[in-house]
């Protein structure tokens, strides 16, 4: 062999050790998620006033700061609604103007950290005035917020997603420093129960889901993975102590289910707020008594089937238990990898601390696939039959004091694995057929 031979094969050998083949680098990438922080930014005092959904400026300030601390560079931040504190402190509290003000000063304190980032934020149902109450016709009664927030989003979002902002709240942006990705952002309060609105008109409900379909439609023809964000969980009920009716109507969950079940391959995950705790719901296929599927029609059977999705309820950032934030790790190819929960506490000088409360890959195994809705419906299976992996669920979901084998163990676990669809018989089956074992 020759020199010049051996210095080709020398330089080949150093290539393959120092300079991998394209592809071979690692596309993970991370986004901050938190939802429910309730923003007092007038008068609560950090130190006397540990109120539910009023929390004090110094302390939202103090969670943003921890973001940046333990990551200043994600590639994007997602936020899940209810943005506002309630209920009001006095008659002239929550008017059209704090609500903007408060909305305007959390921007202001994530775009001094995260100068770089783009954020993808939510409507929840306390970011109006008067709370619950949305109208069902945008373009006369809610001119106020949409506006305000399209100008105060505009920073972040594309031109044609604030016109759709500035319309009704909801809109789909490609995710600037995440390529191949893109966020559906849904305006949930037009789907749910205590939306009075809804009782006389459905319209706008019926004219979000159009949008909704159209836009995923779109995102399966462009080859993107979507991240679906909005403030209610898409599917299933709030349960503390009894259930809560604050929820989508089921038609709607029924809905949704259908839609999700279309476009599973293109959703990457979907995103919610709105019950303060950390949970995970299913999302089952539909099947249909006609050939044809109609939601406007008694067409569907039933949304029983294989699991298509994983509803991912964010903990509060509030005071309503111990305020959390999170931070996911992904690739637009492969899906959600991992996340982080970090929670609030103070140190021995009583300063605001946000140590890790757990990592779910250190949790659930190396093994988990965290994407994957086949794999938490065993996950599930197997938290309903362990008590030890129960009694752990519970003390990471926060609020409520449930034991293993009670009714309230019967009913989480149901509303988990069937979505709480109030309206199919595995549901109640599952409820009536172990209450009555």
């Amino acid at each position: 062999m020759t020199t010049r031979e051996f210095s080709w094969i020398y330089f080949v050998l150093l290539s393959f050790l120092f300079f991998p083949a394209p592809g071979a680098a690692s596309s993970k990438q991370t986004f901050w998620w938190f939802t429910d922080f309730h923003l007092d930014i007038y008068g609560t005092d950090v130190d006397s006033d540990f109120t539910c959904a009023w929390t004090p400026s110094p302390q939202m300030q103090s969670a943003i700061q921890a973001m940046k601390e333990k990551n200043p560079n994600p590639s994007f931040i997602l936020q899940s609604g209810d943005i506002t504190h309630f209920p009001g402190r006095n008659s002239s509290d929550l008017s059209q103007a704090v609500i903007l003000d408060t909305i305007s000063a959390v921007n202001t304190w994530l775009a001094d950290q995260f100068p770089t980032t783009s954020i993808y934020p939510a409507l929840g149902n306390h970011d109006n005035a008067p709370s619950n109450n949305f109208p069902v016709d945008p373009t006369k009664d809610s001119t106020w917020l949409y506006a305000g927030i399209a100008n105060l989003w505009s920073q972040w979002l594309p031109p044609a997603a604030i016109e759709t902002v500035k319309y009704a709240g909801w809109y789909s942006a490609d995710i600037k420093g995440a390529e191949g990705m893109r966020v559906i952002t849904m305006n949930t309060n037009f789907w749910t129960v205590y939306n009075s609105h809804l009782v006389w008109n459905t319209t706008i409900a019926e004219e979000q889901f159009t949008w909704l379909e159209g836009e995923l439609a779109k995102a399966e023809e462009d080859g993107v993975k979507v991240l679906m964000n909005g403030h209610h969980p898409m599917v299933g009920v709030h349960v503390e102590g009894g259930v809560e009716v604050g929820s989508l109507y089921p038609i709607y969950q029924h809905r949704y289910s259908m839609i999700a079940q279309k476009y599973n391959e293109t959703i990457m995950g979907h995103f919610a707020g709105h019950d303060h705790v950390d949970e995970v719901r299913l999302i089952r296929g539909c099947s249909f008594t006609e050939g044809n599927p109609n939601p406007l029609s008694s067409g569907v059977n039933s949304c029983g089937g294989d699991p298509v999705g994983v509803v991912y309820v964010g903990q509060a950032l509030t005071n309503c238990q111990v305020p959390a934030f999170r931070e996911w790790s992904f690739d637009a190819k492969e899906g959600l990898l991992d996340y982080s929960q970090y929670w609030f506490a103070r140190d021995e000088k009583d300063e605001m601390i946000w140590p890790l409360q757990y990592e779910f890959s250190k949790v659930y195994g190396e093994e988990a696939i965290l994407s994957s809705p086949a794999w938490w419906e065993s996950a599930l299976q197997a938290m309903d039959a362990d008590e030890d992996l129960f009694e752990e669920f519970v003390q990471r979901r926060g609020l409520i004091d449930c034991k293993f084998g009670d009714s309230c163990h019967v009913f989480m676990m149901c509303n988990y694995l069937h979505g709480g669809e109030q309206i199919t018989r595995e549901f109640f089956n599952c409820l009536y057929g172990r209450w009555n074992a």
